[in-house]
């Protein structure tokens, strides 16, 4: 697979780095660079021209620099030629440096590779995916629900576990086991206001806690939270040890109508 790098010459510390990494992690490809291909008394159109001809992409770095160069538009002009006439379809993959108020004719609509807003490893598997046409591959799902555990503000002896969907709702159902005995336990949902009448099973141990809430749900961007307090302000977030779903099996259940500010 031969692709041809077509730049500014302000640019070329920047695109050689580009060429000489994706040569050098996909041995695959085989760039085509200027500065690599063109000798002493060759004839510069001729030889970039054939370049052209020779590759399978033509990668074009849009820059301020190059934007209006007649040298870059010279190779755009042929690369579009081949591409319109069918000679060789997809052919062209715009690479975005800095800030352009307005893309060239034909590659407005294009989706290009902003390689200043990208990581290496971003940048790379997206070039070689434009230049294979492979489509890469899906991500593996995110956890919906995020669990972090906090200091209370106004409880120095307490660890707070909030429990936060992502996307969708969770049911309320949570069980702490701790590695010091607890003292007292509270919960919190923000998302109850007034008089609320909720089936529950609680259970409270020395050494855990557990809610489950039968007929309501966690929602994204509401945290429900569970406190538990212990008997020392000893670092309070390192005593959670374990922190699971809960069916409510073996708690204390009861149907409640709880008064909630």
């Amino acid at each position: 697979m031969k692709v041809f790098f077509s730049h500014a010459s302000e640019d070329k510390p920047l695109v050689e780095q580009v060429f000489l990494r994706v040569g050098q992690r996909f041995p695959d490809i085989k760039g085509w660079l200027d500065k690599y291909e063109i000798l002493g008394g060759d004839d510069l159109i001729e030889t970039v021209h054939a370049g052209i001809e020779s590759a399978d992409k033509f990668l074009i770095f849009l820059s301020p620099n190059s934007i209006d160069k007649p040298w870059v538009r010279t190779e755009l002009r042929k690369a579009l030629a081949d591409e319109i006439n069918g000679i060789k379809p997809e052919f062209i993959v715009p690479v975005k440096v800095g800030h352009i108020s307005q893309f060239p004719p034909f590659l407005e609509s294009r989706f290009y590779i902003d390689i200043e807003n990208k990581t290496e490893e971003e940048w790379m598997l997206d070039i070689y995916a434009a230049i294979t046409r492979q489509k890469k591959e899906t991500d593996t799902p995110a956890a919906n629900l995020a669990v972090s555990v906090q200091l209370a503000s106004d409880e120095p002896k307490a660890a707070m576990v909030v429990f936060e969907p992502q996307f969708w709702a969770e049911p309320i159902g949570f069980k702490i086991t701790t590695s010091k005995k607890i003292e007292s336990t509270v919960w919190q949902y923000p998302a109850f206001k007034g008089m609320q009448q909720i089936s529950i099973s609680e259970l409270k141990g020395d050494f855990e806690y557990g809610i489950r809430i039968y007929d309501h749900n966690i929602k994204p961007k509401v945290p429900f939270v569970m406190g538990v307090v212990f008997g020392d302000d000893d670092n309070p977030r390192e005593n959670i040890t374990n922190i699971d779903p809960w069916d409510g099996e073996g708690g204390e259940q009861s149907m409640r109508v709880v008064s909630f500010k």
